[in-house]
């Protein structure tokens, strides 16, 4: 119960973009092409744009350079405030 985002953090070289490592918000999944929805932070340089699954995941298994481990996502939830508090 709760608001809830996907953020992935990926390497925009294996996407064949400027830059490297990088964080997004997912915007949505398509089951019919099986792509997501990437709503990029930086919006003047890649605006909202879908890219396949297969694709985001080798993104994502990436490894970073400054600390030898792949990237990957977390999901962040905005739980309800409790009553009276």
């Amino acid at each position: 119960d709760g608001f809830q985002v996907l953020v992935v953090a990926y390497s925009r070289k294996q996407l064949l973009q400027t830059g490297d490592g990088h964080y997004s918000p997912i915007g949505g999944y398509h089951r019919g092409s099986d792509k997501i929805l990437v709503l990029d932070v930086a919006r003047f340089k890649h605006p909202p744009h879908w890219v396949s699954l297969a694709d985001m995941h080798e993104a994502m298994r990436h490894i970073d350079p400054d600390t030898g481990r792949c990237r990957g996502f977390i999901k962040l939830t905005k739980r309800r405030a409790l009553a009276g508090g």
